[in-house]
């Protein structure tokens, strides 16, 4: 597998190419590993402050990842 897959900050699982992911602070996490609160949309895993994040619905891997760095689904 290579290096340069991202993993997300909160669960250390690599991404593939159409999951929504969630920015905080230039650190990207699944957007099912957060809870999002619609105060101008900050972050947090579990009770733990992450920081703010304007992808409140998230965004896919490939449009916030470069190419290497998630994985490509196989059929």
């Amino acid at each position: 597998m290579s290096e340069k897959l991202k993993r997300c900050k909160a669960c250390d699982e690599t991404f593939t190419w159409n999951e929504d992911v969630i920015l905080v602070n230039d650190d990207v996490y699944h957007k099912d590993c957060v809870s999002l609160y619609p105060t101008g949309y900050v972050a947090y895993i579990d009770d733990e402050f992450l920081g703010e994040t304007e992808n409140e619905d998230g965004s896919s891997a490939y449009d916030i990842l470069d190419e290497g760095e998630y994985e490509e689904e196989t059929a």
